[in-house]
């Protein structure tokens, strides 16, 4: 953490931040109790008083009239929610795209791309893959597995199909829906939307999402079971695209046939929707929203039909809506509703003028806060914006106390890594037990640092330190390492723990090798800047350690302990020695490991066996080898 992260001394806190803000102590002010009381209290006066009235005056029935009011909002609220349910996996895919295009993730660096695809998955649940396709030909997939996420890279498409999208998307200027697919390992039908990417104006491929219709099902089958009503969505008039029958697997889909006709649903008024004894609707003759509709006569009783035709995602348009019997309409429910429309009319008028001033005073001040709460989730303190005052009292001391805890957790974020809390909140309570794990545990230390800073005064000593730490801290979150502790000019860290990392030794030697590779380039920029080059001793060591909470209560660190960390310290150490007789010593990082951790690694690995060699304070030899460079 450099020393810019570091709240200076005597930053205001608490009561005093507030102060400083250019509030003014206030006099007496009203409580959103008070204002509601009054507020609604008159609302629902003149709502009762309406109520009355009304029921006084009511004389008709008009079912025709509520069936129409009510499934002209059921298809349009179906549809918002549809809208929002795919529309999630476009916004993903133009977010990614963006990023891409302004440079913020390198698609040149895969991993990094990986990642931020399997974040923007992680997202929206209904999106069960993401790819990227490069108009040089490779690609790049993440996807929800059963066994959790996974990645897949073609150096070279296959899928003649996709290579056609690319090639087609090169002129388009917008996200644009496909078809419908299947999904052959998940054994389902998906929807997919593509967004062209652009990188200084140059077209480089496209950002796919993909959803599954399985989904889609499941989210409409909700629908059904909170309105009462029966909603589908057809893809064109013949097959269906998502029912609440379809929250399973359906016999007879695959490849060659993604979706089932209206006659396979078992849904028999379904699938009658378009027979040729339909009847025109005289509720809509005089409707001028787009909601179209029929009726059929169905043993006796009537089948109301009522949808919307959407275009915009795919080849074909879509038919989202609703059907409901005249049997399933409770007529004495309906003349509720219909009073309560005509109530709704007076009622809105009153509540938009008290709206529009309760709801400047109370929305914003809670809303600001409700986001400020949400980003605190986030453990990026620094980020959190401050919670602004209120003329209400309740809101005004939520806002200061807010601001209190947001300083004091500022201070809470420079001592305590973010990215382990993280973790152990993922674990729960039972992953910070103190356990034997096997574990690689990293030291580092600056050659010659004492001497050094001797020439430096004591501000440039800081500097330079958070700075050398900034360099390795990266490198080892990059991984999945734990940076434990610094100690002086020393940087102890593992891999293996909270997190199980079977590959844990391959991940310190992975870090050892970048730190190398960034102390390099910082050297240059040293030299540039006529200062002198910095080098630095690595020891690596693989084993078992206790891991866990360790220290009194009231002052715990997460950290291991055991014989592994003093080998690793002790290799370190020893690599005073090894610079001294190792020909490749000149580089910028002595990187020695163990035979333990050298064993761990795969055969792509390139090492130098320095042979078994005695550290100090440790009986028997233990085998050394430098690290040079993976694969």
């Amino acid at each position: 953490m450099t020393k810019t992260d570091v709240p200076p001394p005597g930053s205001p806190t608490g009561k005093q931040a507030g102060d400083q803000n250019g509030r003014k102590p206030h006099g007496w002010r009203p409580t959103i109790a008070v204002v509601l009381i009054f507020g609604f209290g008159l609302l629902v006066l003149v709502a009762v008083s309406s109520v009355m009235l009304v029921a006084l005056g009511t004389a008709q029935k008009n079912t025709v009239a509520l069936l129409r009011q009510t499934a002209d909002f059921s298809v349009a609220s179906l549809i918002d929610r549809i809208g929002y349910h795919l529309g999630s996996a476009q916004q993903q895919s133009e977010y990614l795209a963006a990023m891409i295009g302004r440079g913020a993730i390198d698609i040149r660096n895969r991993e990094n791309l990986g990642d931020a695809m399997l974040g923007a998955m992680a997202a929206a649940p209904q999106v069960t893959g993401i790819a990227y396709f490069s108009d040089q030909g490779w690609s790049l997939r993440v996807a929800r597995e059963d066994s959790g996420p996974v990645r897949y890279f073609d150096p070279l498409e296959p899928d003649a199909e996709v290579q056609r999208v690319v090639r087609d998307m090169a002129t388009a200027g917008r996200s644009m829906w496909g078809g419908i697919f299947w999904v052959s390992n998940l054994m389902q039908p998906h929807l997919a939307v593509a967004t062209p990417v652009r990188i200084d104006g140059a077209y480089a491929g496209i950002i796919s999402s993909v959803v599954s219709m399985r989904a889609l099902s499941i989210f409409v089958d909700d629908y059904a079971l909170q309105t009462g009503l029966h909603p589908f969505i057809l893809y064109g008039r013949d097959a269906v695209l998502a029912h609440p029958s379809l929250t399973g697997e359906v016999a007879g889909l695959g490849p060659a046939k993604p979706l089932p006709s209206l006659a396979e649903v078992g849904d028999p008024l379904l699938a009658e929707i378009w027979n040729d004894d339909k009847q025109p609707l005289e509720l809509l003759e005089d409707f001028s929203g787009s909601l179209l509709g029929h009726r059929r006569s169905v043993d006796g009783d009537f089948v109301y039909y009522l949808y919307r035709v959407i275009g915009g995602y795919g080849p074909r348009q879509l038919y989202m809506g609703v059907y409901a019997s005249n049997s399933e309409i409770d007529s004495s429910e309906t003349d509720r509703v219909a009073l309560a429309g005509w109530i709704g009319l007076t009622i809105l008028a009153l509540s938009l003028l008290l709206a529009v001033v309760l709801g400047r005073f109370i929305a914003r001040p809670v809303r600001d806060l409700a986001e400020a709460a949400r980003a605190v989730s986030s453990f990026d303190f620094r980020r959190v914006p401050r919670a602004k005052g209120s003329v209400f009292r309740e809101l005004d001391s939520a806002a200061e106390a807010f601001n209190a805890m947001l300083s004091g957790l500022r201070w809470f974020e420079t001592y305590v890594p973010r990215s382990l809390v993280l973790r152990l909140i993922g674990l729960g309570e039972d992953g910070v037990e103190s356990e034997e794990r096997q574990v690689t545990v990293m030291f580092t230390d600056i050659v010659g640092f004492t001497t050094a800073s001797q020439k430096l005064t004591p501000h440039d000593t800081a500097d330079f330190l958070n700075h050398h730490f900034g360099l390795i801290a990266t490198e080892i979150d990059k991984t999945g390492g734990t940076l434990d502790k610094y100690m002086g000019d020393a940087v102890m860290a593992f891999w293996g723990a909270p997190d199980d990392q079977p590959d844990h030794a391959e991940r310190a030697c992975r870090a050892a090798l970048a730190v190398a590779v960034a102390l390099e380039a910082d050297n240059r920029a040293r030299a540039a800047a006529g200062q002198p080059p910095v080098r630095m001793r690595i020891g690596l060591h693989s084993g078992p350690a206790i891991v866990g909470n360790i220290g009194a209560p009231g002052r715990v660190n997460y950290t291991l302990i055991g014989d592994t960390v003093n080998v690793a310290n002790r290799l370190e150490a020893y690599g005073k020695e090894a610079a001294a007789v190792d020909t490749g010593a000149d580089s910028a990082a002595m990187i020695l490991l163990s035979a333990a951790t050298r064993g761990r690694l795969g055969p792509g690995w390139r090492v130098a066996d320095l042979g078994e060699h005695q550290m100090r304070g440790r009986a028997g030899r233990v085998g050394v080898f430098r690290l040079l460079s993976e694969g």
